[in-house]
């Protein structure tokens, strides 16, 4: 009898999930084969999959603006990005499906003096004084990101690293626009509006790294802005370095 009931509870330890929930800063699923089984659960407060990159505009399929776009052009553009939170489910030691959420941020130097008009609809700006000798104009967009991600990673190499790879939907929820300007007549300025900027932005994404570095891409299949006719088909790319993949 206490064979029996040793045997129907290995049993159940087998064909039960298991969860490995935490709260910590970096911390993942475990990197390891360690005994636990599989398919478990998993998700916490996490810093990580922090993307630093560059953003390109492209204006109906062309990575240069059109003539009535151009007050948009830019002399920089980048990208930053981290994931502070997930819940996901792996499969077994090679493959996981997870959601996570965080922030992420584009930024636009622009090369010309424009000001960007608030609470305009479409888009609209007002051109400056070159005399001011503007210095810095940045325009910037602040979204709450959710992707879905779906990762497959190698087996253990001979130094027990891994090859990954991700890919999936890459979802963001405005948060804000903002301007910057700087100028020797009016010092420092800030401005914040939405902008017209898109409300709810979604494309997919990838992700290739070793260990814990990776590159990353992302492509936004909706427009950068709304109710703006103007700019229909001005979309972003991004792409960069990934840092705790």
């Amino acid at each position: 009898d206490v064979a029996q009931a040793q045997d129907s509870t290995t049993v159940k330890s087998d064909t039960s999930w298991t969860k490995d929930i935490y709260l910590g800063v970096g911390k993942q699923d475990a990197n390891e084969k360690d005994g636990k089984k599989y398919p478990r659960t998993y998700g916490g407060i996490t810093f990580t999959r922090i993307d630093w990159g560059f953003s390109r505009l492209s204006d109906n399929g062309s990575f240069t603006l059109s003539e009535g776009n151009q007050f948009l052009s830019y002399k920089k553009a980048s990208n930053f990005g981290f994931d502070i939170a997930q819940i996901g489910l792996r499969f077994n030691d090679q493959f996981k499906v997870y959601l996570s959420t965080g922030f992420e941020w584009n930024y636009w130097r622009l090369k010309q003096n424009v000001l960007l008009l608030e609470n305009v609809s479409p888009l609209s700006y007002d051109e400056l004084y070159e005399s001011n000798n503007y210095s810095k104009n940045v325009f910037t967009s602040a979204y709450l990101r959710v992707p879905l991600s779906f990762e497959w990673r190698s087996r253990q190499l001979h130094n027990g690293e891994r090859i990954k790879i991700a890919f999936g939907a890459m979802t963001g929820i405005l948060l804000k626009g903002t301007q910057r300007l700087k100028s020797d007549a009016g010092g420092k300025q800030k401005f914040k509006d939405t902008y017209n900027l898109q409300t709810f932005q979604y494309g997919p994404f990838i992700r290739i790294g070793y260990d814990d570095f990776g590159l990353f891409a992302k492509y936004y299949v909706n427009d950068l802005f709304e109710k703006s006719p103007a700019q229909e088909g001005v979309r972003n790319l991004a792409f960069g370095l990934t840092l705790g993949f």
